[in-house]
């Protein structure tokens, strides 16, 4: 019962998260995550292109691509595995939900980030939202993001950071997979 007590109490901070995200090009090898900070957990959102997880953005047609995105989806289901917080926190999932989603179509006039093109192109991207409850949100003073060890298709998160009325941006590479946390969250 008090899991889904919490549940609804950070679902709003879920919405928030989507409501924040600032609409970004599709760029192979970088992902986008927001994170909004509740004062007993947090969400997260991430929207990865599938070229950097599974290797390919096509429709899945055959068992190998069925296999490499069940693995995939295993993986991002899985988010303290990928985003590791520290044990003195005792974080916990509450909730995770992953996507694989077709048809994401770049403006015409926008540049592909690896063809260069400027035509309208349909791509595929996973799309992850996770609810993460923790027992000392004080001892919550950073994240480590071996997301790098299990995707290394993606060479930067970029990451948006709520925290109380403050947002932040920063950027992350798995030559340095640490975010600290500011301890006014």
């Amino acid at each position: 019962m008090k899991r889904v007590v919490l549940a609804l109490f950070l679902f709003p901070a879920a919405l928030a998260a989507q409501a924040t995200q600032v609409s970004t090009p599709h760029h192979h090898g970088s992902a986008q995550i927001d994170i909004v900070f509740s004062d007993t957990g947090f969400a997260l959102a991430l929207r990865v292109p599938s070229m950097d997880i599974v290797g390919f953005e096509t429709p899945v047609e055959n068992d190998d691509s069925r296999t490499r995105v069940a693995i995939a989806m295993s993986k991002l289901s899985d988010p303290l595995n990928l985003f590791v917080t520290p044990s003195e926190a005792g974080c916990s999932t509450v909730a995770a939900h992953v996507v694989l989603t077709y048809g994401i179509t770049l403006q015409s006039g926008e540049a592909n980030a690896v063809t260069g093109s400027t035509t309208a192109e349909s791509h595929s991207e996973f799309q992850a939202d996770y609810v993460i409850q923790c027992h000392d949100m004080s001892a919550l003073n950073m994240i480590e993001f071996a997301y790098f060890a299990q995707f290394s298709g993606t060479d930067q998160l970029n990451i948006q950071l709520k925290t109380g009325g403050a947002q932040d941006a920063v950027d992350i590479t798995g030559a340095a997979p640490y975010l600290d946390l500011p301890p006014d969250r």
